[in-house]
């Protein structure tokens, strides 16, 4: 519950916006805005790639409604993911993000090197990864992605790994090319 609950034990919130999605209660707003600035992290999915045209963007009802819910938010600016974020090699190498559904572009905040070092504290994208991820009592899954099938679904959890690594670990793995620097200077 954003209203009541300790944001700090998470440091990362899972967010599906959807058309419906109730307005903020208030204190909310300033709750979320400290659990950013403290380091937390929020993965938005608005979940409607799929009834969206292909190439076009921001045109979708979750992510309409996303817009008026973030009006009083203090987020950083926002861009299209670049090819070489840290969230693209968190653990698995991605080029791709894919959940129920692909093909919309994946926004994050631009993180500024000398604030959480550089860690993105906001995701936003339309796949629908939860429902990708879903499944079953019997554990199968939940429901179909489309149009990659069950290689689309493993990727989607791909996703989901290095988002959890992204948000426990940050950006270390750009340090990993300063290795061989530092394994000069201690003489290895």
């Amino acid at each position: 519950n954003l209203a009541v609950d300790d944001l700090n034990l998470f440091p990362l919130l899972y967010w599906p916006i959807r058309s419906d999605q109730p307005d903020l209660a208030s204190g909310v707003a300033e709750r979320l805005d400290a659990y950013l600035r403290q380091g937390g992290m929020i993965l938005f999915d608005t979940g409607d790639a799929a009834t969206m045209i292909p190439g076009q963007t921001g045109t979708g009802a979750g992510e309409q409604r996303l817009r008026q819910l973030l009006v009083g938010l203090n987020l950083p600016r926002l861009e299209p993911m670049p090819e070489d974020h840290t969230l693209t090699r968190s653990f698995y190498l991605l080029q791709d993000f894919p959940g129920r559904f692909t093909g919309d572009t994946l926004w994050v905040d631009h993180g500024e090197p000398s604030i959480k070092d550089g860690v993105s504290s906001v995701i936003i994208g339309s796949h629908d990864w939860a429902g990708a991820w879903a499944v079953d009592e019997l554990g199968m899954a939940a429901y179909p992605v489309a149009p990659g099938g069950e290689r689309q679904r493993e990727l989607s959890r791909r996703f989901g790994v290095n988002v959890v690594m992204y948000a426990l670990t940050g950006n270390y793995k750009t340090d990993q090319v300063h290795i061989p620097a530092l394994l000069e200077r201690l003489g290895q």
